[in-house]
């Protein structure tokens, strides 16, 4: 009998010690979804105004976000992470702190609905509703193998972050579209985006907009257009419907294809878009050919 005490007392002690200081957050709550771990990556670091992201650490099955949102007087810590179910299904676990006031945020916790258990509640609801609304305006449909044909192009160099690669095609496409009309230059395609850095860590990619176009043997010289060429190349195909902002999504899908399927690939994605922004339309209609080069 009195095994069985100490056992009920030491297992209390062990219980209360794990809740008030080893637990991983005040607040856990879990979610899911149907899309990729970097389409939930990139919604994260990008919904919330404000939210500094303190740390990531990506994996092709695993990543965790540490993101820091400040309410009121006090600083809130929102560890996300991120799994992997399989190539369309990610399973997302939320642990919320407040650092300043953790032990009474868990110790209320068992008795009441607490004003920080109610905002950290909102807030998961809130990126959850979001990121939802996000998936219902977007499709993204991998095709497969598929040759991405030969090309002369003029071109703008630009750089930046993923997510404002639309900004700098809107910033340019005024100055392609005149350059091509004043010299009368005939096109040989739609206009497209090559990817010629991509540094996931900092999400930060340089990339050349581009007009295909049928190579004569004088060019004119017009400042900030380059001209360049690329080869046929094998490539992983997919087709992204949504706006152009978030094209990326095909990326990331277009990873997940390969690594599934042992597809060694050249992280410098080319997107072919078939679709005016300035001329407005339904987003969910817009359409672009996303290609991954793989590497033989």
């Amino acid at each position: 009998m009195k095994k069985i005490i100490a056992f009920i007392i030491v297992s209390i002690i062990t219980t209360g010690v794990w809740y008030l200081y080893l637990k991983p957050g005040d607040f856990t709550a879990k979610i899911k979804a149907k899309t990729t771990l970097g389409t939930i990556e990139q919604s994260i670091k990008n919904w919330k105004e404000g939210a500094s992201v303190t740390e990531v650490q990506l994996g092709d099955e695993h990543t965790q976000i540490i993101q820091e949102f400040t309410v009121q007087d006090s600083t809130h810590i929102y560890e996300w992470q991120l799994n992997k179910v399989h190539d369309s299904l990610t399973e997302v676990t939320v642990h919320v702190i407040d650092p300043t006031h953790s032990i009474n945020n868990r110790i209320n916790g068992l008795f009441k609905d607490t004003d920080f258990k109610k905002s950290a509640t909102r807030t998961v609801l809130e990126f959850n509703e979001l990121l939802q609304d996000h998936l219902d305006r977007i499709t993204v449909t991998i095709v497969g193998e598929e040759e991405l044909p030969a090309k002369f192009y003029a071109y703008t160099e630009l750089e930046g972050l993923q997510i404002l690669k639309a900004d700098g095609m809107m910033r340019d496409i005024g100055h392609l579209q005149g350059t091509m009309a004043t010299y009368d230059i005939e096109l040989d395609g739609r206009p497209f985006v090559q990817i010629t850095d991509w540094n996931r860590a900092t999400d930060s990619i340089k990339y050349h907009f581009a007009f295909p176009m049928i190579k004569r043997d004088s060019l004119p010289v017009v400042k900030d257009i380059k001209y360049g060429s690329r080869p046929a190349q094998r490539a992983l195909k997919a087709i992204y419907n949504g706006n152009y902002i978030t094209s990326d999504r095909a990326w990331y899908a277009l990873l997940n294809y390969a690594k599934s399927n042992n597809i060694k690939v050249d992280l410098k994605p080319t997107e072919v878009f078939y679709n005016n922004p300035n001329m407005a339309g339904d987003e969910s209609r817009w359409k672009t050919e996303v290609y991954l080069p793989i590497v033989e």
